[in-house]
């Protein structure tokens, strides 16, 4: 028995375990001496398999896991400019909205850099706080 990659338009479709090719499904590579393994998605060209790109997931967290990268007193600070202060009243009215955070946006950028401009974040905690490093906790 042998391993075989099976290829559709330059693509492995399939991986499948048979004594030899069979004529179904595309063309039949024998990956047995291949290190590392083909997987599905794969490209197969000129005799040489590549890995598929890294999939870009977006920076998605949820409004929750976004506020709690806030301490609850720079959070509180935040509350308590909106009672005097309409741009930060709309960054709060535009956060309740949000279902989730996208941390790439222009628009949650902007948001926090207002924060910053009124003295209720540093532009370092703006930095930990807009971070790409998500945790599974955190995730949408």
């Amino acid at each position: 028995m042998s391993l075989y990659a099976v290829i559709k338009d330059n693509v492995v479709d399939g991986i499948a375990i048979a004594d030899s090719p069979m004529d179904v499904g595309g063309l039949w590579i024998c990956v047995d001496d291949v290190n590392p393994k083909p997987s599905p998605r794969w490209t197969y060209e000129n005799g040489i398999f590549s890995p598929p790109p890294p999939i870009q997931l977006p920076k998605v967290i949820s409004k929750a896991s976004f506020r709690f990268r806030m301490t609850d007193d720079e959070y509180v600070g935040i509350l308590n400019a909106a009672k005097s202060d309409v741009q930060v009243t709309a960054w709060v009215e535009t956060f309740n909205m949000a279902s989730e955070i996208n941390l790439e946006s222009q628009r949650v950028k902007d948001g926090v850099a207002v924060l910053v401009g009124k003295n209720l974040l540093t532009q370092d905690r703006a930095a930990q706080i807009l971070s790409l490093s998500i945790i599974a906790d955190e995730i949408s």
